[in-house]
């Protein structure tokens, strides 16, 4: 099961951005274009799914004696615990964008979708440099 970790975190990771990156687009500069709050809503459903999928199968990856063997605590550790508070912030802040969608402030709608991009280039960042230093 670990080794579907990188298929499904790559189209998460798509997703995921996209969304954040719309809902920073539809809070920040375009409010009267409600494609973007749509395009991010709709992405960040089925984000919802995929996060959690991928937090498993990471996890069981993780426990991969050969990974744990190869890998240094200090990448794997920050890689894993990120992983983890994306998918807790990610299925946070879902219901509050679906219910509150243009009715949220403008500020709290761009905080949401800087911190979870911010999040998501750290996952990133931390899953690049384990592959390129130790795969």
């Amino acid at each position: 099961m670990g080794k579907l970790h990188p298929l499904i975190n790559y189209f998460l990771v798509g997703l995921i951005f996209v969304s954040y990156l719309s809902y920073i687009i539809y809070y920040g500069f375009k409010r009267h274009i409600t494609f973007f709050l749509h395009h991010g809503l709709f992405n960040h459903a089925i984000s919802a799914i995929l996060v959690i999928l991928a937090v498993i199968t990471g996890l069981a990856q993780a426990s991969n004696p050969y990974i744990q063997q190869k890998t240094t605590f200090i990448f794997l550790f920050p890689h894993k615990w990120l992983g983890i508070l994306l998918m807790v912030y990610t299925l946070a802040v879902f219901p509050v964008l679906w219910i509150k969608q243009k009715d949220l402030n403008w500020k709290w709608g761009v905080l949401i979708g800087v911190v979870g991009l911010g999040l998501v280039i750290a996952v990133v960042t931390f899953g690049w440099l384990l592959r390129l230093m130790f795969f």
